[in-house]
């Protein structure tokens, strides 16, 4: 590991015209869930569950949704898969005279395959999987019956696959996500004094961006006190805790602060313990001198209640590499390797 404010070619990305994520080095996040939901219609549409059994011929027909949130984030080559989707999924069967493949088809059925909530918090276990039918009587009733004894594992079977799938990188694999969704993180961590700043980036001037402009307005619980988030927001130590990456701050008016081996910095306009903190607040692949200001507001209705609301106004439309998936990423950040992360790692979850 370079010593800070040295130079090191892992960290080329932030000089690369590209952008490019050099080796996976830096943290990047690829966005799995369109993937996923043409892999999952590979996988499932046209499962075979019965090819003649009993005279029956049952398969599942298609997926018709795939719905929540999958991605990858990738950092020094390590992949930290998140996902936590709903999936829907159509079956048809046909019951046909003497049992076999020719003959005529005597009756008909069909349903749905349903799996409410496959996550990442439960990927050791089988996926929930329940079985409707669209109707009744014997041919639905026997139908039925194969999908949910047979139908039911094959169908857990095939996610497993794209699991595995997605925690090997999901799509591309190994490789970085394509340049053209470059992805930025944001982190904050654990108790400890303020940081050297001397590898900080310099002094931000003050300015938003003058062309397009976007916000975000987040709400967040926590178990916890007040002032035990704004700690892990503002401490260099307990940011590094959390986001598992080389974070520094100066927890005053004035100090500057760097999170994810720099690809977030800024400087701390305003700060009252548990109670109020502002930032200008900017990820290194935005546009020169582009500051966002960030105002996150604590409340403690009653001890150990926490209420955090965030406000981050003048995003940047697009990056400067010209990508317009800014504000999406940023709110992702906040959202699941910010606030989630400090809820995961110092236990204040709700």
């Amino acid at each position: 590991m370079a010593k800070v404010g040295e130079g090191d070619d892992r960290w080329i990305v932030q000089e690369r015209a590209d952008g490019a994520n050099v080796h996976g080095w830096h943290w990047q996040e690829k966005d799995c869930l369109p993937w996923s939901r043409v892999r999952l219609e590979e996988l499932l549409g046209g499962l075979v569950v019965c090819a003649g059994d009993s005279a029956v011929w049952l398969k599942v027909t298609k997926v018709d949704s795939v719905n929540g949130e999958a991605y990858v984030n990738i950092r020094k080559g390590k992949k930290i898969p998140g996902y936590e989707i709903e999936l829907k999924a159509a079956w048809e069967g046909e019951i046909r005279e003497g049992g076999v493949e020719a003959g005529a088809v005597i009756s008909k059925a069909n349903g749905t395959v349903h799996l409410p909530y496959i996550a990442d918090e439960n990927a050791d276990e089988d996926p929930e999987v329940k079985i409707t039918s669209a109707g009744e009587g014997p041919a639905f009733a026997k139908m039925r019956e194969i999908m949910v004894n047979k139908g039911r594992a094959l169908v857990g079977a095939k996610v497993k696959e794209w699991r595995a799938e997605l925690h090997a990188g999901g799509p591309g694999g190994d490789g970085p996500a394509p340049v053209t969704a470059p992805t930025t993180t944001v982190a904050g961590g654990g108790g400890g004094g303020p940081t050297s700043t001397s590898a900080f980036s310099p002094a931000p001037i003050k300015k938003e961006p003058n062309d397009s402009k976007v916000s975000i307005k987040l709400t967040e619980k926590f178990l916890c006190r007040a002032v035990d988030v704004f700690d892990a927001l503002t401490q260099a130590q307990r940011i590094m805790a959390f986001t598992q990456a080389r974070a520094e701050s100066d927890p005053r008016p004035g100090g500057k602060f760097s999170m994810f081996e720099g690809s977030v910095h800024g400087v701390n306009v305003e700060m009252v313990p548990g109670q109020k903190l502002v930032q200008q607040w900017r990820f290194t692949n935005w546009p020169e001198d582009c500051y966002s200001t960030v105002t996150i507001t604590f409340k403690e209705p009653e001890p150990g209640n926490t209420i955090v609301a965030l406000l981050q106004t003048g995003i940047p439309d697009e990056d400067k590499f010209g990508n317009h998936n800014v504000l999406d990423q940023t709110e992702h950040g906040w959202k699941n390797l910010i606030f989630g992360r400090i809820r995961q790692i110092f236990g204040y979850g709700c």
